[in-house]
């Protein structure tokens, strides 16, 4: 007996693969503010290196790696638990960012500051001195300026120097699904040395509002003012037809759960509205109006009365 195979046929089933959508991750950022968040870092890790140079005395290179918007969870999670976290504030008052470097280029840094040959253990974990945090605070706070000098045409701010941190399990500088912005960097302290990867938080909010603002943006381009007039218009029509609950109340009774639980039939509770008061109309919690109860038909209705009627009354 002989089995055939029956032929293939031209048109295949494919089974699509689902992939999960994370709803929390952050979009992504535009194309023109991406080059110029881009332009203004790479500017920011020249200047870093000059800055390095100038003041260790060594050849070292600051590079640029990349530049993406994530929600605040995910960027702390990527954190090493042990490393130099410096706060800081872009402006004075508003959310924190942060710059965070590796204990060995922390620490190397600070032996070539004081003229070693930026040779550390960093196998032990341990705290800064006092005098190591002086010069940390000095040395980033100067970093911090030159941020501030690559930023100036794009979105203005004047960095102020927070705390040190050894450990990131201490940072809480933002809500979880907060979206920062953040740039990681490739730090070689010395020539020819390998990179070492550094990174650098900054708030989305405040900092977007400065691209828009900086880029003339925010008035938009034709098509964008077409569809914003198109929403006002329709939230313009809409929104006055929705149904909201409007509820006519006296003064509320301040009681003890016990005395509720104890409530029976026939028990009369006391309620402190003077019967020379009008009701108030009330929705969501918001005093509209003022009412006098009364009847209508075979209906309960309130007639709503102007502040001169309630004095009369």
């Amino acid at each position: 007996m002989t089995v055939e195979t029956p032929a293939p046929t031209g048109r295949k089933r494919r089974r699509g693969v689902v992939t999960p959508y994370d709803f929390r991750r952050p979009t992504t950022l535009a194309r023109e503010h991406t080059r110029a968040l881009e332009m203004a870092f790479e500017t920011f890790a020249r200047q870093w290196s000059t800055l390095m140079l100038t003041r260790l005395r060594q050849t070292s290179q600051v590079t640029l790696t990349s530049v993406s918007a994530r929600s605040y969870d995910e960027y702390v999670r990527s954190l090493p638990g042990y490393g130099a976290f410096f706060t800081f504030r872009p402006d004075a008052g508003g959310p924190a960012g942060l710059l965070q470097l590796s204990a060995e280029t922390a620490f190397s840094s600070l032996d070539f500051l004081l003229g070693g040959h930026g040779t550390v253990v960093t196998s032990e974990e341990r705290e800064p001195t006092e005098i190591e945090r002086r010069l940390f605070g000095d040395l980033v706070t100067r970093v911090l300026a030159e941020l501030a000098y690559a930023f100036a045409t794009v979105a203005p701010m004047k960095p102020v120097l927070g705390t040190l941190e050894s450990s990131a399990q201490f940072l809480q500088l933002a809500a979880a699904a907060d979206v920062v912005l953040v740039a990681t960097f490739g730090i070689a302290l010395v020539e020819e040395g390998e990179p070492v990867e550094a990174t650098m938080m900054l708030p989305m909010g405040p900092l977007m509002a400065r691209l828009h603002q900086a880029s003339g943006e925010a008035a938009g381009s034709e098509d964008e003012l077409r569809v914003r007039a198109e929403a006002a218009d329709t939230l313009g029509v809409t929104v006055p037809e929705l149904p909201v609950d409007v509820s006519a109340r006296m003064i509320p009774v301040v009681m003890r759960p016990s005395d509720v639980l104890a409530l029976e039939v026939g028990d009369v509770v006391r309620i402190p509205h003077p019967t020379t008061r009008p009701l108030d109309v009330v929705t969501h919690d918001v005093v509209l109006a003022r009412a006098v109860a009364g009847a209508s038909g075979n209906r309960l209705a309130c007639l709503v009365v102007s502040p001169d009627e309630e004095n009369d009354r």
